[in-house]
């Protein structure tokens, strides 16, 4: 085994793109940048319990071994890991401080006089959605623990100077490990708000995207082209895939009252024009991967 854990002898693609580590890979939106970036760049990918092909250990937790791993003379640092599902950490508001504010702080330290980038991947959950939209200028005000959380990562890389956040929305698709977005849709009647509106971005997007973007500095958005309410994109998602459940309307204190949610958010960029893209167009690609929920 070589000192990452993977198997010796495993040679990473050379190409004359920069090399990665990933952070959290294994996961829903990690596993989607893996799927792009590892068959064309030289990447390390990290897992924290959900053991995947090709990938390295690595809890956040461990701050040693984070330190040293980010040091190791890569080009970008990505960072998709942490704790995710809002209500956790709700519930949790130390634990989701530990996950998603002190790992930023451990690698900006050990790239510290480095060549290195830190990407940070963020969330539409720092603004309060009170807006038609947001663009990278506009105030934040998270009204959630996550949001929070988020805010308070994002503050300490752009206080550091020549690092990229790249904040994005609601995401969908079908993970290659981890399927959090499709296991909503896994149960007999499936909620959904109404009340809700996004911009959600396609999976399979996002690690394009971020290859055109992470020459960058400072906060980018990366949104999705449709604007839509919860319940209708998992009523279109359900519908393209065929899937066997009921796809039930539900508002406000009806669903997800542990957790405060922000009403609309619509991410938009003033410093590029990319746009994910349009349901349609997204809803036939998935529906060519195949069908079913496959909670990985």
């Amino acid at each position: 085994m070589n000192r990452y854990g993977r198997p010796s002898g495993w040679e990473a693609p050379a190409g004359p793109g920069p090399r990665i580590l990933l952070l959290g890979a294994s996961g829903f939106v990690g596993g989607g940048l893996w799927s792009h970036l590892a068959p064309r760049h030289a990447v390390v990918g990290t897992y924290a319990t959900r053991a995947a092909p090709g990938l390295v250990r690595l809890d956040l937790r461990d701050e040693t071994r984070l330190a040293a791993l980010a040091a190791d003379g890569f080009d970008l640092v990505v960072h998709a890991a942490g704790l995710v599902p809002l209500e956790a950490a709700e519930a949790d508001p130390a634990l989701a401080r530990l996950l998603n504010v002190r790992p930023v702080e451990v690698l900006l330290d050990a790239l510290r006089g480095s060549a290195a980038k830190l990407v940070l991947l963020s969330s539409d959950n720092v603004f309060d959605g009170t807006r038609p939209r947001y663009t990278e200028a506009d105030p934040r005000s998270p009204v959630n623990v996550y949001g929070r959380t988020k805010a308070a990562a994002e503050d300490l890389l752009l206080a550091e100077g020549g690092h990229l956040v790249v904040r994005l929305p609601l995401v969908f698709g079908r993970g290659p490990w981890a399927n959090t977005f499709l296991a909503r849709l896994a149960a007999p009647t499936t909620p959904a708000r109404t009340d809700l509106v996004c911009a959600p971005v396609y999976l399979p997007s996002i690690g394009p995207a971020l290859a055109r973007l992470w020459h960058r500095t400072g906060v980018l958005h990366y949104g999705g082209a449709d604007v839509v309410t919860r319940f209708e994109l998992m009523s279109r998602v359900q519908r393209a895939l065929d899937l066997p459940t009921r796809v039930v309307p539900v508002r406000g204190p009806q669903a997800h009252a542990e957790c405060p949610r922000p009403p609309r958010l619509v991410l938009r960029s003033t410093r590029h024009r990319l746009l994910g893209p349009a349901l349609d167009t997204a809803l036939a690609h998935l529906t060519a991967q195949g069908r079913g929920p496959g909670t990985s």
